[in-house]
């Protein structure tokens, strides 16, 4: 008799594990498909967002020309400069120049003056 007792009760003790842990994966599974569901929400949501780091990677590079043709000896270079950077400002600022673009034409025009 205690045989049968010993194996009903481990019987039971793999029963209510299998039932906790199927509730367990159930939740996690659970989880997850809401957590998809706030990512897929917030990645529609910022799809036309321009990239931060790219932007004040170009604030900085603008920062930097600006200073380093302050100190440049040559005015006609120096003039040259600043109409190119008042171009390219007001170019990105109507949106005919993409973010890119405006990057790659600010390493340009810091290579000029470094």
């Amino acid at each position: 008799m205690e045989t049968l007792t010993i194996t009903s009760s481990s019987l039971l003790t793999t029963f209510s594990f299998l039932v906790i842990g199927s509730i367990i994966v159930f939740l996690i599974l659970k989880f997850d498909k809401l957590q998809r569901r706030k990512m897929q929400i917030m990645m529609t949501g910022t799809k036309d967002v321009q990239p931060l780091f790219m932007q004040k990677a170009a604030v900085h590079k603008l920062t930097a020309i600006k200073s380093n043709s302050v100190s440049v000896e040559n005015s006609q270079v120096r003039m040259k400069v600043a109409k190119q950077i008042d171009e390219l400002v007001e170019g990105y600022d109507k949106g005919e120049i993409a973010l890119p673009e405006y990057c790659s034409r600010l390493n340009r025009l810091l290579a000029q003056v470094a």
